[in-house]
């Protein structure tokens, strides 16, 4: 319970970062094999080399995660249409149905899993830190 507590007080950025990284080490899709999080980073930028937008624009959606967070000077509404952007990509994610099984060609079929819905969720997390900031600007 404490553990919940200390979750529901972290500002919307960091419930996105801890999300993100939960989302990293749980399974992204269920089907044959457990594929957990940190390989669909390692592996997704083939979806480019290929041109699959499934699999391409949600490794893309991974990149403006990191722009948004470590970026001081972008202006805050940029950052809310990236955020935007970065949930649209994200949700490219959802056509993956089917993942190789080996060299040899074969595939086994897959379904998002709880890795996909922390990972997004991370995502919406930080655009609600980014509606927050406009929000708080405006009014100050």
């Amino acid at each position: 319970m404490e553990l919940i507590d200390r979750f529901l007080g972290l500002s919307w950025k960091e419930k996105s970062v801890t999300l993100y990284v939960i989302a990293l080490f749980t399974p992204m899709f269920f089907g044959a094999w457990p594929l957990i999080g940190i390989f669909g980073i390692l592996i997704g930028w083939i979806g480019l080399i290929e041109f699959n937008l499934f699999i391409g624009l949600p490794w893309i959606a991974n990149v403006l995660y990191f722009i948004i967070l470590i970026s001081k000077k972008l202006n805050l509404k940029i950052k809310l249409i990236l955020s935007i952007l970065m949930v649209m990509f994200g949700l490219f994610a959802i056509g993956i149905t089917e993942v190789p099984r080996d060299e040899g060609g074969g595939n086994y079929d897959v379904t998002v899993g709880i890795g996909f819905g922390l990972w997004v969720l991370s995502f919406i997390f930080l655009i609600l830190e980014q509606i927050k900031l406009i929000k708080d600007k405006n009014v100050g």
